[in-house]
C-alpha cells in the first residue's frame, strides 16, 4: 500500500470503454465507465488508467489518457493496425488500430505486473466499475503487483439470479467470477440497495463478506440539438439493449394488436433504439419480418446521443418493461429531460424514481396497452406525469462520496 501520510495511486480499470470503442451506442454501464473516466482525469491525486486486452495491457497517465479519450469520443483517427493486425481474426483486425493507438500513448505496455510495480511502486487501489473481465486469475495478478485494495461496483446480479434471460454457460462463468471476487475484494460499490440485498443472499450462499455501500449513480442530462423531429403522430421511444430480459416482446405484440384494432392513422409510433443482443430470435424475427415494421414501428440500432436526446425529448413516454434491472439508465435520462415513463414494477425503480413513473405489472399486457394508448391521446395524462419529476442524484455527489470512500480505506 502507499507509504503512511501519502496519497495511494487509483488505478482505475477503463478496459470496457476500449473494448467498445467505435460503438455508437453506449449502455447504462459504458455511460458510468466514461462518468468516471472523466472524473478522475481532473484528480489532483495519483490516477493511472488501466487497459487490458486478451493478454496484454496498458498503463495510460492523466496527460496520455486526454488525448486517448478525445479520440475515443470522435472515433478516431486511429493508428494503423500493422501486419499482425490485419492478419488475425476480424475481430482483432477491427480491434487493432485501437490497440495500436493505446500502445502508442501508454507508459507501459504489454505487461500488466511490471507496469504497475514501475509506475506505483507504493502501491495502489485498483478500481474496477465496467463489470468487465472479472477473471478470477487477475486478482492474484494484482495484488503481486501491488494492490492495497480492490474495489469493484456491482451493477447487477442477473446472469445468476434470472438465469433464464442467458445462456448456462454465461450463467456458469459469471457465478464463478463473481465467487472469486467476493474472495479478493475489498469493498463493493452498489448502484441501488436492491443490489446490494440479492448480493448479500449470494454472500451468504458462498459463505463470503465484503464491505459495501450504496452510491446511486450519478445522472446527466442527454444532449440534444434543437426541437425534437417534427412529428405529427404521437410517438414513445424504449432504449435498451435488445435482450430478453428487456421485454421487447411485449411491446411488439401491443403494437401487434394495436393493427388488428386501430386504423393505422391513428396508431403512435415506436421507436425501438439499441443494438441487438443474444437469445432473442423471436424478437429479432419480428423486427426482421413483421409488416409494421417501417411504418409504425422503427429500429435504430445506432444513434448518437444527439439524435437520441432529440428523439427522447419529442416522445410521449419511455416505454421501460424491463422484467429486471440492477439501476435502469434510461429511466434516468427521461426522467431527466421531463420525458414521462411508463415501466414494469421494480424495486430499483421506486428506489431511484419514488412515485414519478407509472408503474405496470409487467404480466398486465393489456393495462401496458390501454396506458399507451391512453397516454398517446391524452396530452393533458402526459403532461401531468412529466411534471412528478423526483430530485435525481447528481454525478458532484456521486464523486464526493466515492472519493470519501476511496480516503477512508486507503
Amino acid at each position: 500500500m502507499a507509504l503512511k501520510g501519502s496519497t495511494p495511486t487509483v488505478v482505475i480499470d477503463i478496459s470496457r470503454t476500449i473494448s467498445g470503442a467505435g460503438q455508437k451506442f453506449l449502455t447504462g454501464i459504458d455511460r458510468v465507465e466514461r462518468a468516471y473516466m472523466e472524473h478522475f482525469l481532473e484528480s489532483p491525486n495519483p490516477v493511472l488508467f488501466l487497459a487490458r486486452f486478451d493478454v496484454q495491457s496498458a498503463l495510460l497517465d492523466q496527460q496520455s489518457m486526454r488525448e486517448l479519450y478525445a479520440l475515443i469520443q470522435q472515433n478516431g483517427p486511429w493508428d494503423k493496425p500493422g501486419i499482425g493486425g490485419l492478419l488475425g481474426r476480424r475481430r482483432h483486425r477491427m480491434a487493432a488500430p485501437i490497440r495500436n493507438t493505446v500502445r502508442r500513448l501508454a507508459l507501459s505496455w504489454p505487461y500488466l505486473a511490471r507496469g504497475l510495480k514501475t509506475h506505483a511502486p507504493a502501491g495502489f487501489i485498483y478500481l474496477n466499475v465496467g463489470h468487465e473481465k472479472l477473471r478470477p486469475g487477475l486478482w492474484p495478478k494484482l495484488r503481486r503487483s501491488g494492490a492495497g485494495k480492490i474495489v469493484v461496483m456491482i451493477h447487477d446480479l442477473i446472469p445468476i439470479d434470472f438465469p433464464q434471460f442467458t445462456t448456462p454457460k454465461s450463467t456458469a462463468n459469471f457465478g464463478a467470477r463473481m465467487q472469486a471476487l467476493t474472495r479478493h475484494a475489498d469493498f463493493f460499490i452498489y448502484n441501488s440497495s436492491d443490489t446490494e440485498k440479492r448480493m448479500q443472499r449470494w454472500f451468504t450462499k458462498w459463505g463470503t463478506s465484503v464491505e459495501g455501500r450504496v452510491v446511486l449513480l450519478g445522472t446527466e442530462p442527454l444532449p440534444f440539438s434543437g426541437a425534437p423531429p417534427p412529428s405529427t403522430t404521437p410517438y414513445f421511444v424504449c432504449l435498451s439493449t435488445i435482450e430478453p430480459r428487456k421485454n421487447h416482446k411485449l411491446l411488439l405484440d401491443i403494437w401487434a394488436e394495436f393493427h388488428t384494432t386501430l386504423p393505422e392513422n391513428e396508431i403512435p409510433h415506436l421507436h425501438i433504439v439499441g443494438r441487438r443482443g443474444w437469445l432473442n430470435e423471436d424478437v429479432f424475427n419480428t423486427l426482421d419480418t413483421a409488416p409494421f415494421m417501417g411504418k409504425t414501428v422503427f429500429e435504430h440500432s445506432r444513434m448518437p446521443d444527439e439524435q437520441l436526446g432529440s428523439l427522447m425529448k419529442g416522445a410521449r413516454a419511455l416505454l421501460f418493461p424491463s422484467f429486471t434491472e440492477g439501476f435502469g439508465y434510461p429511466l434516468v435520462e427521461a426522467l431527466q429531460m421531463r420525458v414521462p415513463v411508463i415501466c414494469s414494477d421494480l424495486p430499483c425503480f421506486h428506489e431511484i424514481a419514488g412515485d414519478a413513473p407509472l408503474y405496470i405489472d409487467i404480466e398486465n399486457q393489456q393495462k401496458w396497452r390501454d396506458k399507451i394508448r391512453e397516454v398517446a391521446t391524452s396530452d393533458s395524462i402526459s403532461k401531468s406525469l412529466a411534471i412528478k419529476i423526483p430530485e435525481l442524484p447528481k454525478w458532484d455527489s456521486h464523486f464526493h462520496n466515492i472519493d470519501t470512500i476511496l480516503d477512508d480505506i486507503s
